[in-house]
Parts: C-alpha cells; sequence; structure tokens
C-alpha cells in the first residue's frame, strides 16, 4: 500500500496519472493520459503509453517543485502557497479551513471534492482532546 502523498489542496498523488507517470513511468497511468496528450498535439494518434513517459508530464509532487511545474499555475497555487506561509503540511491543518480558497473549488470534479473530504477527515482525526 502507498503512503498518502497529500498535496496542500487535499490531493493524493498516488491517484494522479501525472504524478505515477512521472515518478513511476506507470503504464497504466500513462494509457489514461493518451486522449488528452493526443488531443494537446503531444503525441500522434499512433504513439502509446510509452510515448506519454517519454514526454512524461513532469509532476514530482506538490512539495517538490521548483522552477516551472508542469500543470499552468502549480507554482502560484494559492493553497500551496498559503500552506507554506503558515508552515502547514495541508490545508486540513488550518484553522481556516475551508477558507475562501475553496469556495466552489470541491464542485468542479469529483477529485476535488474527494480531496476537500480527505482534508475533513485528516482534520477530524488529528484533533487533540482539549
Amino acid at each position: 500500500m502507498n503512503r498518502l502523498k497529500l498535496a496542500a489542496c487535499g490531493l493524493d498523488c498516488n491517484e494522479c496519472s501525472s504524478y505515477k507517470v512521472t515518478m513511476e513511468q506507470d503504464l497504466e497511468s500513462a494509457e489514461r493520459m493518451l486522449p488528452w496528450f493526443r488531443s494537446q498535439g503531444l503525441i500522434g494518434e499512433g504513439e502509446g503509453a510509452e510515448a506519454v513517459v517519454k514526454k512524461a508530464p513532469f509532476c514530482t509532487g506538490c512539495w517538490n517543485i521548483e522552477g516551472d511545474c508542469y500543470w499552468v499555475g502549480c507554482n502560484s497555487c494559492n493553497f500551496r502557497t498559503c500552506c507554506t506561509e503558515k508552515q502547514l503540511s495541508h490545508c486540513g491543518d488550518c484553522a481556516d479551513f475551508p477558507c475562501a480558497y475553496y469556495e466552489g473549488w470541491e464542485s468542479k470534479s469529483e477529485v476535488y471534492k474527494k480531496a476537500v473530504e480527505r482534508l475533513f477527515t485528516l482534520r477530524a482525526n488529528h484533533r487533540r482532546p482539549t
């Protein structure tokens, strides 16, 4: 079982195809990314998962970003910037969670919704009795 690799926003890197292709050269994840790579003109119609791995998305995880990141906006991610400034491991550790950055975010996709649920679970599990 993979250890939880958590982005500031609650996304689990183990569930991310970009991360798995970059860090593990995972062909199954690369296969799932084929339509997007083709739609972006990054690979040809006859190319397969191996071509995706060769052009790896270069996602090394939220906390390993140095310089430019594959995903537009990762370097300026509000979640990551805020957690870095407050020296938090993830947003679930913040007294202000969920904050304005989350407004409408979780409704954009099931993946984001699951990330927010994960943060609420982590928050509840880490509360200490006073």
